[in-house]
């Protein structure tokens, strides 16, 4: 007797394979569909928990009210231009850590403020 596939079996264990290869592939699209969808939730989380620590009163609000406050005070002209020159500047900017990590979320805002503040008066000088 011989140890010789016959092309039949050999295409039916190709068939596994490739079945196998597909369960697979299946699986790991799964677990990092899974892991995208852990660090979606993780980032809502530390990002709403941040406004409540900065801003208690939010909590008072019904979320028609909070939806409201968001559009007006971040939603707005001024926060998507700041949301657009940071993440311009980041990536300008090739260093790993950037430069307000170590600087409390206030004293960035601050800081932020200021920079603005000097840009539009250096504008207003030059017109």
């Amino acid at each position: 007797m011989s140890n010789r596939k016959t092309t039949a079996e050999k295409l039916e264990l190709a068939k596994l394979k490739k079945e196998q290869a597909q369960a697979r592939i299946k699986k790991l699209k799964n677990e990092q569909s899974k892991a995208n969808r852990k660090a979606r939730d993780n980032r809502i989380y530390k990002r709403g928990g941040l406004i409540e620590s900065l801003l208690p009163d939010t909590t008072k609000l019904t979320e028609e009210q909070f939806h409201t406050f968001m559009h007006m005070t971040i939603a707005n002209k001024f926060g998507k231009d700041k949301l657009a020159q940071i993440i311009a500047e980041d990536e300008k900017t090739t260093i790993t850590q950037k430069p307000n990590q170590d600087k409390p979320a206030e004293q960035q805002y601050e800081t932020a403020k200021s920079q603005d503040a000097t840009s539009k008066e250096s504008t207003s000088q030059a017109s």
